[in-house]
């Protein structure tokens, strides 16, 4: 049995769960907020729970942020900063008496859990694109999962949408319903209780102007960036995931934008195909096992690797 971590901004889910992708002992814990020493406390503490019931023989690890699975190091962009640049591979299995440790991209990990069990299943190029607090996303095509030569490929949020604000370049991360609620929160007069992204949705429903502006900005910076990756990958499937990915409403509102800037335009010929991932947050639960079970054989680590690791995740995948 594997003990599997989703560490995120806002929380760190976690369950156990057979090689068959049968999860038990799940639930969730706000993410450290201090330093390495808090989380593996917090992870710690899971872990004794687990082991006095399961017979645990490894653990998974599915983390934001440019991810070297290889090195088990991150090297930066995640809102998880005291992660980054320290050998945590190595300190992790040393913490969880020296079991096998894997980590990996939490985007890469829900790519990875919709190809092995969601929506992807059919399809040998797809473009996912994860909305959290930030954007991340991944890239499968042919069958391959290509992390690029820096890991980066498939870091969508990076994208420049919108030019500069107070010298700072404007990226798509910063029109994410999280941060379309943080604006709302910021400007709201006279402040009240603050928002969440799905508290924010529902009030732009209920005829709240404000709203119905940071709404508007969200599905049009969503619909710009889905226009982009088609022309960019021309993928079978642009799959979104994260928290928008069980409201319906949302993706069709998505759905309906980009059809919208399109529409009359010559670029409307090539028009996205746009889905909802299907297995919501145990999508990277999912991922992170994925990768724990196959390793080396699904990861790709530079352009050297590609032709050899692509054909081992076909056949993986086709398992």
């Amino acid at each position: 049995m594997k003990l599997v971590f989703d560490v995120g901004g806002t929380a760190v889910k976690y369950g156990v769960s057979d090689e068959e992708g049968n999860f038990s002992f799940t639930d969730s814990v706000p993410t450290p907020k201090t330093d390495v020493k808090e989380f593996l406390k917090v992870t710690g503490d899971i872990f004794e729970k687990a082991v006095r019931e399961y017979a645990l023989d490894g653990l998974a690890f599915s983390f934001p942020g440019e991810v070297h699975s290889r090195e088990g190091v991150i090297k930066g962009i995640s809102a998880v900063e005291y992660l980054h640049h320290i050998p945590l591979k190595t300190i992790l299995e040393e913490r969880f008496g020296g079991l096998p440790v894997t980590m990996a991209n939490d985007a890469n990990c829900a790519a990875m859990g919709e190809r092995w069990k969601g929506v992807a299943k059919e399809y040998q190029n797809v473009v996912f694109v994860i909305c959290g607090t930030g954007i991340g996303g991944a890239v499968i095509e042919r069958g391959m999962l290509d992390k690029g030569v820096t890991m980066n490929r498939g870091e969508f949020g990076n994208f420049p949408m919108g030019g500069f604000q107070d010298g700072a370049l404007l990226s798509w991360s910063d029109y994410t319903l999280e941060k379309q609620a943080q604006k709302y929160n910021m400007k709201k007069q006279p402040k009240e209780a603050p928002v969440d992204g799905i508290r924010l949705e529902l009030l732009s429903r209920k005829g709240d102007r404000l709203a119905e502006e940071l709404m508007e900005e969200f599905y049009y910076w969503m619909a710009v960036g889905c226009i982009t990756l088609e022309f960019a990958f021309d993928p079978e499937l642009i799959a979104l995931g994260g928290g928008i990915s069980s409201n319906p409403g949302i993706i069709d509102r998505i759905r309906k934008k980009v059809v919208s800037l399109l529409d009359g335009q010559r670029q409307g010929y090539l028009m996205p195909r746009i889905t909802a991932c299907a297995n919501g947050s145990r999508a990277n639960l999912y991922g992170a096992l994925y990768y724990h079970l196959y390793g080396e054989t699904i990861e790709l680590n530079g352009i050297t690797e590609q032709n050899h690791c692509g054909l081992m995740l076909r056949k993986v995948i086709a398992h």
